[in-house]
This record gives structure tokens, C-alpha cells and sequence, in this order.
């Protein structure tokens, strides 16, 4: 029987985090922390986690293999429902509107977002499947995880204010101030600059 994503919280989205942003350690925290306060159901599939735990390992070549691994079953067993398999049928229909390699390279991203009827797909500039989603009748945001996290915290502002005190109280690394934490998610690594701005302005309630 396949897994198939089901909302964990009847009234959020559901997001596939792609593996450019699975990749980045401190930017993963920060999204699953919103996550697990219920500003969003994240969703994923195998693909996807091969295809980060590659990028790190070829980025960050001295975290042991095990560790990776590690982090995975961990994402797996934070959010039991956010693996998903993609169908056949989802699968075909976005391969059939493929024109490039790197479009097929990409596809399964677009056909876990399709299996799981997830509303966004949250992933970097080298998505590469623009062309395709317009020729595809399916309302799917594409967006950067700032973007993301904009949209997020004017949805859900006090579920996301709720997430970042528990992200900033997670994190062993830096200072310890509300400065220093939001001079991480400044940094381009985790790419959090708009999002860091705004949380700025809240650092009474961090």
C-alpha cells in the first residue's frame, strides 16, 4: 500500500520541502520547527531524501555518512505522514510534459507535490520546472523558503512566533541572544534574510 500524505492539522498547507533546502542544516530546522508548531505539514518523498543526503555529503564531505542517515530517520519519524510515494499517473503527466533533461531530472518533485495535493513546493532557483507547471493544470506555488516563511507568518503569525522560540531555544551554536540567532538565519546559507526582518520587529515575544 502506498503512503500518501495526509494533513497532520486540518487547517494548514501542505509543503514539499525540495532537497536544495533539505540540504541546508540550520534552514531544515528552522522550517520542521514551524512545522511541528503547526504552521504547515511538510511533505517529502525517497527521491527527495537521496537527493539531499547526496548534495550534503558532496557540500559538507567530513559529516559521516551515518549521521546523514541519521537525520533522515529522525525527519522520517518526527512526520510519519510526510513521505509520500508518487503515483504512476502523476508521475506520467508531468513526465509527459517534459521537453529537457533537466526537466525530467526535476519531475519527481513536481509529481510527489501532485500525489500529495500539496499547495507548495519550496525549493531555490534551480527548480528548473516553470515551463512544465504552466502547461500543467494544477494551482501549485513555487517558493523560496524566505517567500515561504513570509507567507507563513501572515497566516500564522502566532504559530510561527511559537516555532522560532522553540527553533532558537534548540540551537546549542552562536551567542545565545536574539541577535545572534537572527544573524543565522541571516546568514546565505540558511537564506532567512525577509523573515529574520520581520522577526526582528518581534524580538519582545522571542
Amino acid at each position: 500500500m502506498e503512503k500518501t500524505a495526509r494533513a497532520a492539522h486540518s487547517d494548514v498547507e501542505l509543503a514539499v520541502l525540495d532537497a536544495p533546502i533539505l540540504a541546508r542544516g540550520m534552514l531544515t530546522s528552522f522550517l520542521l520547527h514551524l512545522a511541528e508548531a503547526g504552521a504547515f505539514d511538510p511533505v517529502w518523498s525517497d527521491q527527495i531524501h537521496a537527493t539531499w543526503a547526496r548534495a550534503l555529503q558532496a557540500s559538507r564531505p567530513v559529516i559521516p555518512v551515518e549521521r546523514i542517515r541519521h537525520r533522515r530517520v529522525e525527519m522520517d519519524r518526527a512526520f510519519p505522514v510526510a513521505s509520500v510515494i508518487a503515483s504512476r499517473d502523476a508521475q506520467d503527466e508531468v513526465l509527459a510534459h517534459c521537453a529537457t533533461a533537466e526537466e525530467r531530472k526535476n519531475a519527481h518533485v513536481l509529481a510527489t507535490a501532485l500525489s500529495a495535493r500539496a499547495a507548495v513546493i519550496v525549493t531555490d532557483a534551480a527548480f528548473g520546472l516553470t515551463g512544465v507547471m504552466t502547461r500543467l493544470w494544477h494551482d501549485i506555488a513555487v517558493l523560496s523558503a524566505d517567500a515561504w516563511c513570509l507567507e507563513l507568518l501572515d497566516r500564522h503569525p502566532e504559530t510561527v512566533l511559537h516555532g522560532a522560540r522553540a527553533h532558537r531555544a534548540s540551537l546549542s551554536r552562536g551567542d545565545g541572544s536574539i541577535d545572534g540567532w537572527l544573524t543565522l538565519l541571516r546568514e546565505p546559507r540558511t537564506g532567512l534574510p525577509l523573515t529574520a526582518e520581520v522577526l526582528s520587529g518581534q524580538r519582545d515575544r522571542l
